[in-house]
């Protein structure tokens, strides 16, 4: 356990100086913490048009206050501290998702891999402030650890729950219900839960959608929250005309492919330890025809959907609080040309990431992967790191814990390092814009 009191102490020694430094609301706090307040004085009917994701964040801490008292909701460093716990209990998640995909592996190392997964430092900014990031990931990936677990009915439920925090969890549940299946059926044909390669996998997916079909009523009982959540999903879309609730004209979806790229460079630089292995570096330095051709088409195929599809969202080139801004302005705006110089890089990033998971699990795990980021990423106008926290905790834990543990250290290190470098800048380093110099802004992912 010393490896959660070490994630706990570094939970409360930033919140306390984040909550000492920044004791007002910040940014979007302006909006979930109110309305927040409000859930807590059981008014329900008010919503504030600039919240685009559901009540649970709110809802949380509302049963919070009935336990521990209102007085909670009117505390905003207590209101922050709801996703201290969330992150708490992620910890112990992802500790236990390891241990069922890789029981093989040490305690020590699931202890460490654990540790460094939750330090991953998008997710652990958005412990220390009021927003959905934190509950959001632990309920989604509550519900996979159920999956994993065959507690199917508990897995639908915690799905249920991610959606009221995220609207787009829809399409993790989604996948998380398709493994069920494929467990569920594999219990008669284990060749479900092990195919590996392409050709066989399509007749594999041609037999499990027959299989699906033929044991409908069983699987339909047993994942039935599942369904309800997929049923209630389609209902709130034809009620709400839509999938956001509030601020529609920023958040129009749209086909915005070059997201994939900026994920794929994104997931390498932070996963680096895991897939730059000696192994994946020889066999992609070996000459190979097949690779080489198969690389320069994804290169044309990246080519024409960066031409095409790249989209500058107004939020990404005119909000400098955010790193995002920077790296648009500084790399891609200082030229029209960066954007394709970069396709190499894509290129290489994306061939190293997925050897890496190929080699850890199932091709039929890799293509509902794939299809949950592309459903996930290519709809959002927006580059904004926190889209890519599920997709980057779903894809390391497939890797698992190296063998070389010096490897899960360096991670360790380098998100430790980033996670000070990140509060740093948010506690101490604020700007204010000429147009509003009675607000501090501040620097964040």
């Amino acid at each position: 356990m010393a490896t959660l009191a070490i994630h706990c102490a570094l939970l409360a020694a930033t919140a306390n100086l984040v909550n000492t430094h920044i004791p007002q609301s910040y940014m979007d706090e302006i909006f979930h913490i109110p309305q927040a307040q409000r859930y807590c004085a059981n008014d329900f009917n008010t919503w504030d048009p600039k919240l685009t994701t559901p009540p649970g964040l709110y809802l949380i801490s509302r049963a919070l206050g009935s336990l521990f008292g209102n007085d909670l909701c009117n505390s905003i460093q207590a209101l922050r501290a709801t996703n201290l716990l969330f992150s708490i209990g992620l910890f112990l998640v992802i500790r236990r998702i390891i241990a069922l995909l890789h029981p093989s592996t040490d305690i020590l190392s699931r202890n460490l891999f654990a540790l460094a997964l939750t330090w991953f430092p998008v997710l652990m900014f958005f412990n220390f402030v009021y927003y959905t990031d934190a509950g959001s990931t632990f309920f989604v990936l509550l519900c996979y650890m159920l999956v994993k677990q065959k507690q199917y009915t508990l897995a639908g439920l915690s799905g249920m729950i991610s959606l009221s925090f995220r609207q787009t969890n829809i399409i993790w549940v989604t996948v998380f219900m398709a493994l069920a299946i494929i467990d569920i059926v594999s219990l008669d044909d284990p060749l479900f839960d092990t195919v590996q390669s392409f050709g066989t996998t399509m007749n594999v997916i041609q037999q499990l959608v027959i299989k699906t079909c033929r044991r409908l009523p069983e699987i339909v009982k047993r994942l039935f929250f599942f369904c309800l959540a997929l049923l209630a999903f389609m209902a709130f879309l034809i009620w709400n005309q839509g999938i956001v609730l509030g601020d529609r004209a920023n958040h129009v979806a749209g086909l915005h492919f070059p997201q994939l790229f900026y994920f794929s460079s994104f997931l390498s630089f932070f996963a680096a330890p895991w897939i730059l292995t000696d192994g994946a570096i020889k066999t992609f330095m070996h000459p190979n025809l097949a690779r080489c051709l198969l690389c320069m088409g994804a290169a044309c195929i990246m080519l024409y959907l960066i031409r095409h599809y790249t989209y500058e969202h107004p939020f990404l080139l005119s909000d400098n609080r955010h790193y995002t801004f920077y790296i648009w302005k500084r790399i891609y705006q200082r030229h029209w040309s960066v954007r394709f110089l970069v396709v190499p890089l894509y290129v290489i990033s994306g061939w190293f990431n997925l050897h890496a998971i190929a080699r850890n699990t199932t091709l039929l795990v890799v293509m509902g992967y794939l299809v949950g980021i592309v459903a996930t990423l290519v709809p959002s106008p927006l580059l904004e790191f926190r889209y890519f926290i599920i997709p980057f905790l779903f894809y390391c834990l497939q890797l698992g814990p190296p063998k070389q543990r010096w490897r899960t250290w360096m991670a360790l290190v380098v998100y430790a390092i980033l996670h000070l470098v990140t509060i740093y800048l948010f506690v101490y380093r604020p700007f204010i814009w000429p147009h509003e110099p009675d607000q501090i802004q501040r620097f964040m992912w």
